[in-house]
């Protein structure tokens, strides 16, 4: 017999998530009726006639097959759904789901967004702020239809397109004894107490690895989410930091100095990136447009 949709949702969201409970509440069903679904499912009769999971306990496995079935349902899932959205699309009202990383997000999307809505009103934007891997996760998934993240990036699956560079600067607190210089050497803060962002975004690891290169051993004393708290802290007279050009320039760096670092200057690249084989509606391309420097 055929395969059902929504047996293959059901069956995706307890591979994502481990747990037919969590499965069934993200799916907005009862335990009961999700567990009977899967078991259809796995039947000869109605659907694969192969065990898909391995129940341990309270936790859930996926067995070969269904590992080679999470394969196929993912692009099923993602066709469909963008059946549906090409279809809308022709509509007078459509979506657009963009992801960025926070380190990019408060700094370009507002902009962005308002100059986009003035021309599309009758779209509505979704916007997840997430780390770099799961928004690449969503993109492949069809969760997203674009993300605005930065280099290195590689996935076959997903077309990256370049839109800028823009160097990193030294944020100091007001009062600093370095303050007085134009450009900072990194030998200049080997003794300065660094905070940095956690290392789950990708800024974190880069500042990092810069210091390493120009032969300083950053003393970390503290790490954060936001580069706005990063800056309250500097601000405060805790530590000093490394942030994007574009923070620098925002409202929330008062109470810090920004300096530049000498050559090499220190620099990271945005990107646009989207998935290669989705279908890209006007409002999507409008907005990736908008998106690039002049």
């Amino acid at each position: 017999m055929p395969l059902e949709l929504h047996q293959l949702r059901y069956f995706v969201a307890v591979a994502e998530t481990g747990s037919f409970t969590r499965a069934a509440e993200r799916e907005g069903i009862t335990q009961p009726t999700l567990s009977e679904q899967i078991l259809r499912l796995e039947s000869k009769q109605h659907g694969v006639g192969q065990r898909l999971f391995d129940r341990l306990g309270r936790k859930v496995v996926l067995t070969e097959a269904g590992q080679r079935l999470l394969q196929y349902a993912h692009q099923i899932l993602a066709a469909v759904q963008e059946a549906e959205r090409t279809v809308q699309d022709c509509g007078e009202q459509s979506q657009l789901r963009v992801g960025a990383i926070p380190t990019i997000a408060p700094f370009v999307l507002p902009a962005v967004l308002a100059r986009f809505r003035q021309q599309h009103p009758l779209v509505q934007v979704q916007l997840l702020e997430d780390v770099t891997e799961r928004l690449v996760a969503a993109l492949r998934n069809g969760e997203l239809d674009v993300g605005v993240m930065a280099l290195p990036l590689r996935d076959d699956h997903l077309h990256v397109e370049r839109l800028w560079s823009e160097p990193l600067v030294a944020a100091l607190p007001a009062q600093h004894r370095l303050i007085s210089r134009d450009a900072l050497r990194w030998a200049d803060l080997k003794d300065e107490p660094f905070i940095l962002l956690d290392d789950v975004h990708c800024l974190g690891d880069q500042v990092l690895s810069l210091c390493r290169q120009g032969g300083v051993e950053p003393k970390v004393v503290c790490r954060g989410e936001q580069i706005v708290t990063l800056l309250a802290l500097v601000a405060a007279g805790q530590g000093v930091t490394i942030v994007p050009e574009m923070a620098a320039a925002s409202n929330w760096g008062q109470g810090c100095v920004f300096r530049s670092l000498v050559r090499p200057v220190p620099h990271r690249t945005l990107c646009a990136v989207w998935h290669k084989h989705r279908y890209r509606p006007a409002v999507l391309r409008h907005f990736i447009a908008l998106l690039r420097k002049d």
